[in-house]
């Protein structure tokens, strides 16, 4: 049993090492103790820590070793007085004291908190390794007469190391140290020839001579960069000449570390790329000027040949450029005719691994000879009650390039936002804050049409700062609640006018077109938040219809909101169905206030609160009447009501509140809940 429990730790110490060239031995001692943690026989404390520089007590030393070499649990009584059953060590001690490993101290004690002395711990390993006594190893150092036989054999075995005085404490490092030392002897271990990369994920180990086994634990794998790569598979050959072990990714085209039973072997890992480049967009950008774009970065040296692009009709191709990235190639077109198509033919373009694409002669464009640039019109400019302004061009404009920030300037402003509208002709922009009674000049520049003509610099847009602007509102999100309930978020406070106005159209589920003929809406704010509507559905007479399904994706459109942004959908949104229902409200709680006054308090919010709609009485006695609820107002929306009794409730005295049907939730739809089935919903309450 002991030898097993030995070849397995010293597989352990194999593992997620780092391996430097000259082997394992190299290990700090910290590293050797979180091997011998993960195996479960040493420990370290709540905060993580290992403690190398603490003492060891003898009963951790003897939870060590029972670990450590699976010995039996022992049914005998106590041995020792001061380890009775009940204490966490006593399997442990038990057990060492009956493999005669560890001995009391006299007075059948065993002193489980009394510190492991290192003369102690030589002593215990040689016992535990079975090894014959060196009486005439001569060494340096404090160690009492009983103990200098072990002492000696300890340091000629290379398990502890020389020191002054041997009676001092061994601290938690020592023991890792020792145990440690005693078995990276370890004498079967694989006969290397070599070791080779195969694949980022395959590496074989080529043995000297034969073996019958291939434990996966004796393998550890890690990069030059000190990362671990785990081991998935350990396969002996039919032969068992060689082992093929499965990794996850290495790193490619680097140097890796392979432990073997405790030797490290460097291979260089391959590289995996095989795949070809491909163009995957080929798009215009100026007049006559065009980008491809490739699945990978590719070889600048083969990217910018000519003699890998052609077109059709004579059209000359110049000026290519590979951009930083190296995934796109720009260049530029001779004078072309107009709806005339080209087709282009690219090959023998190259990614960085070799990779060479495969020729494509099926890209194409439309010829076109617009050489007008596009003009903005001063009459369209103007700056609007957000303070937004609008650019409006002559034609249609590059919407990628039109919406960069950086074609607008403004003295004394920042461009904050540009966008284009959906015909391609109008731009949006909005600035920082602009001051009252100022005169911006906005100036325009770079923006091309859609041929690839660049506009003039324009500049003397003049407009007056608006420094208290309508500030515009965003939707942020939908959400659905419930089944029929969804809330719907703003980037900034909206008015009560607002959440009054606000309409909902449902417009798509799972891309089918929605009908909400005879839908009706409750919309209220969401409690502590100006941001947040939350809305609730009915259909005809059904007040809690299902109507967002789970698994469901709709898209709904919010309207009704000043300032609300809709240009491009924004104000539209999708959002999930889902499986929570919509309950009817209850009461949930209560609350003694005084002798006289209790408040009860909702699940939701609710209406139509009233007093005939509650009843007390003392449990199991006599009806006690309400005089009034302090809200005395039944269109009002409320989470709780405080209810004024007629008489005073008797101190200690268990009362019982029960409901009659009336209030609604704060649409109106759905009365309250005041049954469990057949049972009246009550709440329980002591008077005071």
């Amino acid at each position: 049993m002991r030898k097993i429990a030995l070849a397995l730790l010293a597989l352990s110490l194999l593992l997620g090492l780092a391996i430097p060239a000259v082997g394992a031995a190299a290990l700090t001692t910290e590293e050797k103790f979180q091997v011998l943690k993960r195996q479960g026989i040493m420990t370290g404390f709540e905060d993580g820590s290992s403690r190398l520089n603490e003492s060891m007590s003898r009963e951790q030393f003897a939870s060590v070793l029972y670990k450590l070499l699976e010995l039996p649990r022992s049914n005998s009584t106590p041995g020792f007085v001061d380890v009775l059953k009940t204490r966490w060590s006593f399997a442990a001690v038990q057990a060492v004291r009956s493999a005669g490993i560890m001995i009391g101290k006299g007075g059948n004690r065993f002193e489980p908190k009394a510190p492991v002395k290192v003369e102690e711990l030589a002593t215990v390993l040689v016992k535990v390794n079975n090894v014959p006594a060196s009486p005439n190893v001569g060494f340096v150092g404090k160690a009492s007469a009983w103990a200098k036989v072990a002492v000696g054999t300890a340091l000629s075995q290379g398990w502890i190391t020389p020191r002054n005085d041997y009676t001092v404490n061994a601290t938690r490092g020592v023991l890792v140290e020792a145990v440690y030392a005693v078995y990276t002897g370890w004498d079967s271990a694989l006969d290397v020839k070599s070791v080779e990369g195969l694949n980022v994920q395959t590496v074989r180990v080529n043995l000297k001579t034969k073996t019958d086994s291939a434990d996966i634990g004796r393998f550890s794998l890690r990069d030059d960069l000190g990362n671990v790569v785990p081991i998935i598979l350990a396969t002996l050959s039919g032969d068992g000449m060689s082992v093929l072990l499965t990794t996850s990714n290495q790193l490619e085209n680097r140097k890796h570390y392979l432990a073997i039973d405790g030797k490290a072997w460097d291979f260089s890992s391959t590289r995996s790329d095989l795949a070809k480049p491909t163009i995957t967009g080929f798009d215009r950008v100026t007049a006559r000027s065009y980008i491809l774009t490739f699945s990978e970065q590719v070889e600048s040296k083969t990217a910018t040949n000519p003699a890998n692009y052609s077109f059709s009709g004579n059209l000359k191709l110049t000026n290519l450029q590979l951009s930083s990235d190296k995934r796109q190639v720009t260049f530029s077109t001779s004078n072309q005719s107009d709806n005339t198509k080209y087709w282009l033919t690219v090959k023998n373009v190259k990614d960085l691994a070799g990779n060479v694409m495969d020729t494509r002669s099926d890209l194409s464009i439309i010829g076109n000879d617009d050489a007008v640039k596009p003009t903005i019109i001063d009459s369209e400019f103007k700056v609007n009650a957000d303070a937004s302004l609008t650019v409006k061009f002559s034609e249609k404009v590059n919407r990628d390039i039109a919406v960069q920030t950086g074609r607008y300037s403004i003295g004394g402003l920042a461009i904050v936002s540009a966008s284009l509208d959906n015909e391609g002709r109008t731009v949006t922009l909005r600035t920082s804050a602009q001051q009252d009674k100022t005169v911006y000049n906005l100036t325009v520049s770079g923006i091309p049409d859609q041929a690839g003509n660049v506009m003039d610099s324009k500049s003397g847009l003049l407009f007056g700062g608006i420094s208290n602007p309508i500030l515009p509102v965003k939707l942020q999100s939908i959400a659905a609640v419930n089944e029929n309930t969804i809330e719907i978020t703003f980037d900034r406070d909206i008015k009560d006018s607002d959440v009054g106005s606000l309409s909902v159209t449902i417009l798509k589920d799972n891309g089918a077109n929605v009908s909400m003929s005879g839908w009706s809406k409750y919309a209220v704010r969401k409690p502590g938040t100006n941001r947040v509507v939350a809305v609730q559905f009915r259909t005809g007479t059904d007040p809690n219809p299902g109507l967002f399904h789970p698994g469901h994706v709709y898209t709904a459109r919010v309207n009704g909101v000043s300032s609300l942004i809709s240009q491009d959908g924004a104000n539209e949104s999708a959002f999930a169905g889902t499986i929570v229902a919509n309950e009817a409200p209850y009461a949930n709680q209560v609350i003694v206030l005084s002798r006289t006054t209790i408040k009860v308090v909702f699940s939701e919010p609710v209406k139509n609160v009233n007093e005939p709609f509650f009843v007390i009485k003392e449990q199991g006695g006599d009806a006690v009447g309400i005089s009034r609820d302090e809200l005395n107002n039944t269109g009002a929306v409320v989470t709780e009501v405080t209810l004024k009794l007629s008489k005073d409730m008797k101190p200690g005295q268990v009362y019982e509140l029960t409901f009659k049907p009336g209030i609604t939730d704060a649409a109106g739809y759905n009365g309250w809940k005041t049954k469990n089935g057949n049972e009246d919903i009550s709440l329980l309450f002591t008077g005071v």
